[in-house]
């Protein structure tokens, strides 16, 4: 009987939560794409890659304070950053598990922070991006 092979999760891994809205109910509509679509345009490179000396494009718009369904805060651009996905899935989840936890404070969000950058070299390597 075929054996599944082993499944890679990266150090500081969060499993998805099952109880979650769908990404449509969540606010990730076409006019989300579209908008996220453009501001990737006017940020081609992720904010967190930059920080530590690498260039590499973004993937993800991401939300600096996680917006658990608040539409001000979702479409605030101000509360957007660029990503590339290893920060977004791996380094900026990290963040928001000690924030949810109060360890980190709203501005160690954002992927340019110094508790960012600490993460970033600790859990992707600085040469790992």
């Amino acid at each position: 009987m075929p054996v599944r092979p082993p499944v890679f999760r990266p150090n500081g891994y969060v499993p998805y939560e099952g109880d979650r809205l769908s990404e449509r109910d969540r606010g990730y509509t076409k006019a989300w794409a579209k908008a996220s679509a453009l501001f990737k345009q006017e940020h081609p490179l992720c904010v967190g890659c930059e920080a530590v000396g690498k260039v590499v494009v973004t993937e993800v718009t991401d939300h600096v304070i996680p917006h658990k369904g608040n539409k001000v805060l979702f479409w605030d651009q101000a509360n957007w950053q660029p990503a590339c996905r290893p920060h977004h899935d791996v380094v900026k989840q990290r963040l928001e598990k000690l924030y949810a936890q109060g360890k980190v404070k709203a501005s160690d969000l954002r992927l340019d922070s110094p508790k960012a950058i600490e993460l970033t070299k600790d859990m992707l390597g600085v040469g790992g991006i």
